[in-house]
């Protein structure tokens, strides 16, 4: 069995790292994205999406909010745009808007919902007030579903860790553990497998491994806010989640990979290496594990490493969830787990790629892929992550 489909890749382009052509373009993408917000405030969708540009965190004008925002706060672009007098417009389009269209309108989504709007409300302007809509918004999960990070628990945990972060207050941690506890019932054990949870999404119950939609995205905030949690319970989690990852494996030689939902009646196909599916989401969303627990973990996550390299960079872009920057998060997650400098070096030969398909998008479509998640806004991140040599992967390890 192909451990992935070539059709999907290019073959990587030898230029050499280049920390000034990575400035050069964050802030070329910085300024355009700014001057579009200051001159057309609803931003342009793009032909590679397939939906259109909304106020939502993962393909709408939340997520390009954040990202300015974030690219200011840490010094990564010279600017001082206000990002505070465009939330009440996108909040309220959000709430007009996604109980029209979303699958799920009682669930609090952590990508496509009302709720990072409110986190950022309450980072630039904290009030008690705000605070309270924030708890509200985590709460509309605690009697949904639990799915995964784009529509369920796993995204408002998330929430409830930055509040806690932020605040250091006590009834954050009460909120994580809550929604932590309720997350932990649903994971099952699953023969010769180990524990799985079985995710209703779009009118179909299957177990989704990766990290936007399955077992990875719900061990996510587990794992970034394991501080709050029970040092033995958190022990326990990543021993289960570590026989899970190498029993769920496709291992051919030195490379590993992972199908999209785990089926043991009839093995998907493994055509997928990408952030939100396949090898570089799963090493990204679990290299945080501890090392030197499960050999075979650790020896699991540097073949999924390889097969990433193997591939080469994705034919859709150079975007975060499906394209080539955020298959480079797992160099540099790998680099950060291990210090290898291998992982660094292939992380920046990434971005020097993904550097010149933002640019051939650029000059073929004559605008930006706005979105965070989807376009060139996260490849911003990405670039300055591998300037810094550190992993924070945007609006999950940070916000």
């Amino acid at each position: 069995m192909a451990l992935f489909d070539p059709t999907r890749h290019y073959p990587l382009l030898q230029i050499d790292w280049n920390p000034d052509t990575a400035q050069q373009a964050i802030d070329a993408i910085a300024h355009e994205t700014i001057t579009q917000l200051n001159t057309a405030p609803l931003l342009a969708g793009h032909p590679m999406d397939d939906q259109a540009f909304g106020s939502d965190l993962y393909f709408g004008k939340a997520g390009v909010l954040w990202a300015i925002d974030y690219l200011q706060t840490i010094g990564a672009i010279d600017s001082t745009f206000d990002v505070a007098t465009h939330l009440d417009a996108t909040l309220a389009q959000n709430r007009q808007r996604y109980p029209k269209v979303s699958p799920y309108p009682e669930q609090s989504s952590y990508l496509f919902g009302e709720l990072p709007l409110l986190l950022l409300q309450y980072k630039l302007s904290p009030s008690k007030a705000k605070a309270t809509e924030v708890e509200q918004a985590i709460h509309k999960n605690d009697t949904q579903p639990v799915r995964e990070l784009m529509w369920g628990i796993a995204g408002t945990m998330l929430a409830a860790w930055f509040m806690h972060q932020w605040t250091q207050e006590a009834q954050w941690q009460s909120v994580f553990k809550q929604q932590a506890d309720i997350l932990l019932q649903d994971w099952q054990p699953v023969d010769g497998v180990g524990y799985l949870w079985t995710v209703d999404l779009y009118g179909s119950q299957q177990q989704w491994l990766g990290p936007v939609h399955g077992f990875a995205s719900n061990l996510t905030p587990l794992i970034v806010g394991q501080s709050l949690l029970p040092e033995d319970d958190f022990q326990a989690i990543a021993a289960k989640a570590m026989q899970t990852v190498v029993q769920t494996a496709v291992v051919e030689d030195d490379y590993a990979n992972w199908p999209a939902i785990y089926d043991a009646e009839k093995p998907q196909d493994l055509n997928l290496v990408q952030y939100c599916h396949g090898a570089p989401g799963m090493v990204t969303a679990l290299a945080p594990f501890p090392q030197g627990v499960n050999e075979d973990f650790d020896r699991i996550l540097v073949q999924g490493g390889e097969l990433t390299w193997q591939a080469g960079p994705l034919r859709k872009g150079s975007n975060l969830c499906h394209g080539t920057g955020g298959n480079g998060y797992a160099f540099l997650k790998l680099f950060v787990r291990t210090g290898d400098p291998l992982w660094l070096d292939r992380a920046r030969a990434f971005a020097m790629h993904a550097i010149e398909q933002y640019r051939l998008s650029r000059q073929l479509y004559g605008q930006l892929r706005y979105p965070l998640w989807t376009g060139d806004l996260g490849l911003a991140i990405y670039l300055w992550d591998c300037m810094q040599a550190q992993a924070k992967f945007p609006t999950v390890d940070m916000f």
